[in-house]
C-alpha cells in the first residue's frame, strides 16, 4: 500500500535520498525545498529530471518551514 510522504530539505544529503527511495517503493513523494525558483533552482530541476528519467513519482514544492505562511500554503 503505498503512502504519501512529505520531507524537507530534499535538495540535498538525507532529503535528497529519501525521495529517491521512498519513492522507488512505490510511495507519492512530495520533495519541500525553500526557494525553488532561484537558490534551489537547480536542485529542484535535477530531482524533476531524475524523476522522470527513472519514472519516479516525486514532485518538487516550494516549502519553507520557518516561514508559517509558507507551511500553511501546503494544508
Amino acid at each position: 500500500m503505498s503512502k504519501t510522504v512529505l520531507i524537507t530539505g530534499a535538495s540535498t544529503g538525507i532529503g535528497l535520498l529519501a525521495a529517491e527511495t521512498l519513492a522507488r517503493a512505490g510511495h507519492n513523494f512530495y520533495a519541500g525545498m525553500r526557494q525553488v525558483a532561484d537558490r534551489n533552482a537547480g536542485a529542484a530541476a535535477a530531482l524533476r529530471d531524475m524523476a522522470s528519467r527513472k519514472k519516479l513519482d516525486i514532485r518538487v514544492v516550494e516549502l519553507d518551514v520557518t516561514d508559517e505562511r509558507s507551511a500553511l500554503k501546503r494544508c
